[in-house]
């Protein structure tokens, strides 16, 4: 059976559903925004955390409130304490933490990248068809004000068709980032350095912006330490449409830069999220670039919650995040192979 969201009343007597969120994973990404998300959305309620060192499950879940702590995920998701899980864990142990709590038909919101392969995400859609819990996975620039303004431009036809896509998104590495988090450059750990890491991103803005892929090529290595995984990576793409895209990813630039250009019939669309600008240059109104006004940012935890409140879809299904990690796969498929790639992938990315 699903489990039942909770209902309270406020003060006046109104109930209001609240959603039981236990956070699995400490790290920066967890209490720079997971924690803090929760804690600030009005239908949520952070009742456990959870990490393999106690001290700092406990301490953490004393930071934000939590009644309760856990060493051991298996143990947090059969409490019964919680109603939804955000998996904020090294990305090789996603798929087992997010099918443990699907099997236990919770709601799970899980970091990018969704897994390491595409075979394992394919489990993870798999074990979400069968829970009452749903998936959604934290791809969350295309949350970002400008990446919405953009799909919503280029989806009214106001560029026309799409011709290129170029994106780039490059800042100082994981080091700068979470510091203590060591798994980052460890490749069985990770599934891969900046490509996976970052190149996540850009894999699901180009999705998402200018829809399939047909083919890749592409170029890792690393330029700037001595990791076992890629600093740096350019791919080249074949759109879906018979467009042509670039996009560019590295932990070897400060400051961060995240921008994407789209190149349509009737005009020219360009992002610099770090800025917050988006502009227009039309074809028949040339010379002149318009600056658009951007929607309210609303953030996927917030998005998350909603969702399971109002019984709907998540706004980035597993499908969503398979297809992007699918894409990012064969750009690693690629660069090792010095030849193009198709997407989707032979044998389904085993």
């Amino acid at each position: 059976m699903p489990n039942e969201i909770m209902i309270t009343s406020d003060e006046e007597g109104v109930g209001t559903d609240v959603v039981r969120v236990g956070v699995l994973g400490t790290g920066a990404i967890a209490q720079r925004l997971h924690l803090p998300g929760y804690v600030d959305h009005p239908n949520a309620e952070v009742t456990a955390v959870c990490d393999v060192e106690e001290e700092k499950a406990r301490a953490v879940a004393d930071e934000f409130g939590a009644q309760d702590h856990f060493t051991d995920y298996r143990a947090m998701v059969e409490s019964g304490t919680v109603d939804a899980v955000s998996v904020c864990l090294p990305n090789h142990m996603h798929e087992e933490s997010v099918t443990a709590a699907l099997d236990h038909d919770l709601y799970v919101l899980c970091e990018k990248p969704m897994a390491t392969s595409v075979a394992e995400a394919n489990r993870m859609i798999a074990a979400a068809d069968e829970s009452e819990g749903v998936l959604m996975i934290d791809q969350s620039e295309r949350f970002a004000p400008v990446y919405q303004k953009a799909i919503d431009l280029i989806e009214s036809g106001l560029i026309g068709d799409i011709q290129t896509i170029r994106a780039r998104f490059s800042h100082s590495g994981p080091e700068g980032w979470a510091p203590r988090s060591t798994w980052f450059t460890d490749a069985d750990a990770s599934g891969g350095g900046a490509m996976v890491d970052i190149g996540i991103h850009n894999a699901d803005l180009v999705l998402s912006l200018v829809g399939d892929v047909d083919e890749v090529m592409a170029y890792t290595d690393t330029l700037a330490s001595d990791a076992e995984v890629e600093d740096t990576a350019v791919a080249n793409l074949r759109l879906g449409n018979g467009g042509l895209g670039t996009f560019e990813v590295s932990w070897t630039t400060d400051p961060e830069k995240i921008e994407t250009q789209v190149v349509g019939t009737e005009g020219v669309l360009t992002v610099d999220k770090v800025a917050g600008t988006i502009a227009v240059d039309l074809s028949d109104e040339r010379g002149r670039v318009e600056e658009i006004p951007l929607p309210e940012y609303r953030s996927p935890i917030a998005r998350f919650v909603d969702a399971v409140v109002a019984g709907e879809d998540p706004p980035v299904t597993g499908e969503e995040g398979r297809d992007a990690l699918e894409l990012v796969m064969a750009i690693y498929r690629a660069a090792d192979r010095r030849e193009p790639v198709a997407v989707p992938l032979e044998g389904g990315g085993e």
